[in-house]
């Protein structure tokens, strides 16, 4: 029964990656990220093929579908966390990009194809004795090779760990750099990702069990359970990182198509470089765009629009947004969240003190999308929650907040 339960959930996982790869290749405006996404769900899908076909796969030679597995499942397997790391790496960039030294996260495959490949062309007697236990030869070559076959079958548990790690402090980084584009982050924060964080360690855990009572003979009618438990935090995982990264676009990709107007003394400059000391902004020039944005906030009020980005305020006022961040930083000394926050917050302190408007009412009038993201900003900056600062600022006293 277990080994059915497998095999369900193993064909389920082929079908939901073969249409994620199918609508991924379709998507054709972030290139990048939508291959990189595919590419994943092919090694997904690759890597759930011996446990879809297992009574199949039990009809035929075992060797040959051993050094099958050794050839095309190994490196599948060891290509999953990589390939999902390139996936996210390119989401979270500003320009679609992948990695540094892409080829380093591959090697581990690579390495496991290239042994395969030597088992399979190998001597008869030395596959033999690799897959179904025959007479062991002595030669150091063999020895050095059965050690290789050994450490592709296990390496994928400290790899999953090492890629889970490095997924959890890119996402750390990720979250402090939308503060730099986002006046409101809630929307692009990628929360999918930690819940698949959770799923994989889980997937990890199983799998490790399973390593772990395989080699104890007492234990191994446990096995088949731990297997039919591991089927489905696999499905889940994969069905769950397919509808999240279809639906998901790159959240640093710019979101204004139009080129805002340089002036002379603002000449276009990469966004993408993030080097201001190449800049050739001059201090003048940063003086007049710091006048342009506390403008656009305390005439225009930008900081109104709950969607606004750095994009769409270069856009209104006339610079590039890589000159927008610069003042920012350097001439104001804020980061773009924080400013267009400062100026919610203001203008929420005047309507709580002035206003018999609920607090739900006025987070969304100045610019927050949610009462939660409110409620942390406000406290943060006047150190008081909404209702208390109005309690302590109503005229007359004794207006309270029917909101809360």
């Amino acid at each position: 029964m277990d080994m059915i339960i497998v095999e369900m959930t193993s064909t389920a996982a082929i079908a939901i990656a073969v249409f994620g790869i199918i609508l991924s290749l379709l998507q054709t405006k972030y290139s990048r990220v939508s291959r990189s996404f595919a590419l994943f769900l092919a090694a997904v899908a690759i890597n759930s093929i011996p446990d879809a076909a297992g009574r199949v796969l039990d009809a035929m030679d075992n060797q040959y579908v051993l050094i099958a597995e050794l050839i095309i499942w190994t490196p599948s397997t060891l290509c999953v966390a990589p390939l999902f790391w390139v996936y996210l790496f390119a989401l979270t960039s500003t320009a679609q990009r992948r990695p540094k030294h892409l080829y380093r996260h591959f090697l581990l495959p690579g390495a496991a194809i290239l042994v395969g490949l030597i088992v399979a062309f190998s001597p008869q007697d030395v596959s033999t004795a690799i897959f179904l236990g025959g007479a062991i030869p002595t030669s150091g070559w063999f020895l050095a090779l059965v050690a290789l076959v050994v450490l592709f079958q296990v390496a994928l548990y400290p790899q999953m760990a090492i890629y889970l790690f490095l997924i959890v402090r890119r996402m750390i980084s990720y979250r402090l750099t939308l503060r730099d584009y986002y006046a409101s982050t809630e929307k692009h924060e990628l929360r999918w990702v930690y819940i698949i964080g959770g799923l994989g360690w889980l997937y990890w855990v199983m799998r490790t069990l399973i390593l772990f009572v395989a080699f104890d003979t007492a234990q191994a009618g446990t096995v088949p359970a731990f297997i039919g438990v591991a089927g489905f935090s696999s499905l889940a995982l994969i069905a769950a990182m397919t509808l999240w990264g279809l639906r998901q676009r790159p959240p640093l990709v710019p979101d204004v198509v139009a080129e805002p107007t340089q002036s002379a003394e603002e000449p276009s400059s990469d966004l993408r470089s993030g080097k201001y000391e190449k800049s050739a902004l001059s201090a003048d020039a940063s003086a007049r765009i710091a006048r342009k944005l506390r403008a656009a906030m305390e005439r225009d009020h930008l900081h109104r629009d709950p969607n606004l980005s750095l994009w769409a305020l270069a856009q209104h006022v006339g610079a590039s947004p890589n000159y927008i961040s610069q003042t920012l930083s350097e001439e104001i000394g804020e980061s773009f969240f924080d400013f267009v926050n400062g100026y919610r917050i203001a203008e929420a302190k005047t309507l709580l003190a002035t206003t018999g408007d609920t607090v739900l009412t006025i987070t969304y009038e100045v610019g927050f999308n949610a009462r939660s993201s409110f409620y942390n900003a406000f406290k943060r900056v006047t150190g008081e929650t909404p209702t208390s600062y109005r309690k302590a600022m109503s005229q007359p006293a004794g207006l309270d907040d029917m909101g809360t």
